[in-house]
């Protein structure tokens, strides 16, 4: 084992061959997480001030891993280090991406969109296939966790250093990683020890698909920056005699395996089974067919049970690598499991391989990823007019802004167009023009209505008109902007409210609400984010970490109460909630 300390300059100054303990986290799609404990002495303690970064050889021997420095923390007796691969650092900070969109578009494109400009280049060893998405004002992190999941491939980051520099950084980018290795691990050999689970935590047998929403436009085709309802595949007919994996018949709104429905579908009180249904929701899907495809596959990976095994292995020489493939094997009284199954995870342990732990799962493995929703399915969020959030959470709750959006738009058009009518029917006759007697002005006639020379201006019996910006009627007013001191009223249909207080209050409903810290309170990165949220029932603060706003799970460090508790402490968190 080596431990190459880096300082703020990315220059090498010390190397570690002694630990007491030290591992490598390692999950696909995930940034690797480094432990290290280190005894407590004057090398030691003097080495530790200027550490930055940590430089572990990677297990395929073609680079190294590089590891940013959290927080360290130095015992009575020892020196505890957690960090987090550098490239999750990297593309949260370097710059961001304001607005590009690719329709059907090859991978490479948007690759490039994610790593020109910054300290990265990368290598395609996938398929460049073609998709469709877009990134608005998000992080080049958050734009390749999107395209991870739009194109459906996984990513590792390489480091090379020579003459104790670094000189290159290169994201290497996979249909899938790992390979196939022909190993078998057999209980009571070489497997120390292996657990068996069935995960039926997430199982569905058939699911609508909802797609992008339809922008909606006015009376002469004109888009409002509203959106109507999402688009699904309803039009859209599949059948088995054709070619395509189930039928799904034109008309209905959900595709269903049916052999997973009768095997794990609910059961009503007749005995009868039905499908076990979920919706399935992808922003940027703008095609019907595709959004068909895309829903019955990630339907297949939620309709069956989630297959996962852990073991402690001695390894024999043989090293085990994320991603690969493997066959374990256990033999019992009345059972024998043997399962092709892939490893998911892996705890490496860099003082002897023979501790190292490993996951494995079939392809359902998905559902563990959802889990941790804040780094792999969403987009990090820079502004509050982002389409795309860091959270299921808060995509929930920003469709859920963007359809009220969408009726607020259509009751303001509605309202307009009300307003008008009115004022072009007149119905309350003509306009008599008062003295200060209160009398009718002495030759001075009734008159229809008051209107500018260009008609942007009217006034008549039934209301008033300025252009578009101003209009009353019909006990109705429309404006583009109202300034005063109070505004009473029974009920406000906002889609944005800013200001300073809400005092007496019942907020009901999936709400979400994120609050940050004042400017300049803490040190940048190292904000307070509180968040409440239906889904995990808790409030949170955050500090450190990269800074991710939205589900708690996606942190690296976490406060309670003001406290901040260590990563080993938020690691026994994330094990008791299951994520």
């Amino acid at each position: 084992m080596r431990l190459l300390f880096f300082n703020d300059n990315e220059e090498l100054y010390a190397v570690k061959t002694q630990a007491i303990s030290a591992t490598i986290s390692e999950e696909i799609n995930l940034f690797h997480q480094l432990n290290v404990e280190l005894p407590l002495n004057s090398i030691n303690a003097r080495d530790i001030g200027p550490l930055a970064y940590i430089a572990v050889a990677t297990e395929q021997g073609d680079g190294y891993y590089l590891f940013k420095v959290e927080k360290p923390e130095i015992g009575d007796t020892t020196i505890n280090i957690s960090a987090v691969e550098k490239a999750s650092d990297d593309l949260s900070i370097q710059d961001y991406i304001k607005d590009r969109r690719f329709d059907n578009s090859p991978l490479t494109s948007a690759l490039d969109a994610v790593f020109t400009g910054s300290t990265w280049e990368y290598k395609l060893f996938a398929e460049n296939t073609l998709a469709t998405t877009n990134f608005y004002y998000v992080t080049r992190k958050a734009a390749l966790t999107n395209i991870e999941e739009v194109w459906k491939v996984e990513a590792r980051f390489v480091y090379h250093i020579e003459h104790n520099r670094i000189v290159s950084r290169v994201c290497e980018i996979y249909k899938f990683l790992g390979k196939d290795t022909n190993y078998r691990f057999i209980y009571g050999t070489n497997a120390l020890k292996v657990n068996f689970s069935n995960d039926r935590t997430a199982l569905y047998t058939a699911a609508i698909g909802r797609g992008a929403g339809i922008e909606a436009t006015d009376d002469q085709g004109e888009t409002t920056g509203g959106y109507t309802r999402r688009i699904d595949f309803s039009s859209v007919s599949w059948s088995k005699a054709s070619g395509k994996p189930v039928d799904k018949p034109s008309g209905q709104n959900f595709v269903e395996i049916p052999e997973a429905t009768q095997k794990y579908g609910w059961i009503d009180s007749s005995g009868v089974k039905h499908p076990r249904m979920a919706i399935f929701e992808f922003d940027d899907e703008k095609d019907p067919t595709s959004l068909l495809q895309k829903t019955y596959e990630k339907l297949v990976s939620y309709s069956a049970p989630l297959l996962t095994a852990t073991s402690t292995v001695a390894l024999l020489g043989k090293k085990i690598n994320l991603g690969d493939s493997i066959s374990i094997v256990r033999y019992g009284d009345g059972f024998n499991f043997v399962y092709k199954l892939r490893v998911t995870s892996v705890k490496r342990d860099l003082l002897n391989d023979k501790r190292t732990e490993i996951q494995i799962g079939n392809d359902n493995t998905v559902r563990m990823a959802d889990r941790e929703s804040a780094v792999i399915n969403t987009l990090d969020s820079i502004t509050a007019n982002v389409d795309s959030s860091l959270s299921d959470q808060e995509a929930r709750a920003r469709s859920m802004i963007n359809d009220f959006n969408a009726k607020l738009t259509k009751r303001i058009d509605s309202t307009k167009s009300s307003i008008d009518k009115v004022l072009a029917q007149n119905s309350n006759g003509p306009i008599t023009l008062i003295g200060q007697d209160g009398q009718p002005i002495a030759g001075v006639p009734e008159i229809k209505e008051i209107r500018s020379k260009d008609g942007s201006f009217l006034i008549n019996s039934s209301g008033f008109k300025w252009g578009d910006h101003l209009m009353g009627g019909d006990s109705k007013i429309y404006a583009d902007e109202i300034a005063g001191k109070t505004l009473d009223a029974y009920t406000i249909n906002s889609t944005t409210i800013n200001g300073g207080k809400i005092v007496g209050a019942t907020i009901s409903g999936q709400v979400y609400i994120n609050s940050t810290s004042n400017p300049g309170l803490y040190a940048a990165g190292h904000e307070r984010y509180a968040v409440i949220s239906g889904d995990y029932g808790f409030t949170y603060t955050s500090a450190g970490g990269d800074g991710g706003r939205g589900s708690w799970i996606g942190l690296y460090s976490l406060g309670i109460g003001g406290v901040d508790l260590n990563f080993e402490q938020l690691r026994k968190i994330k094990e008791k909630c299951g994520v």
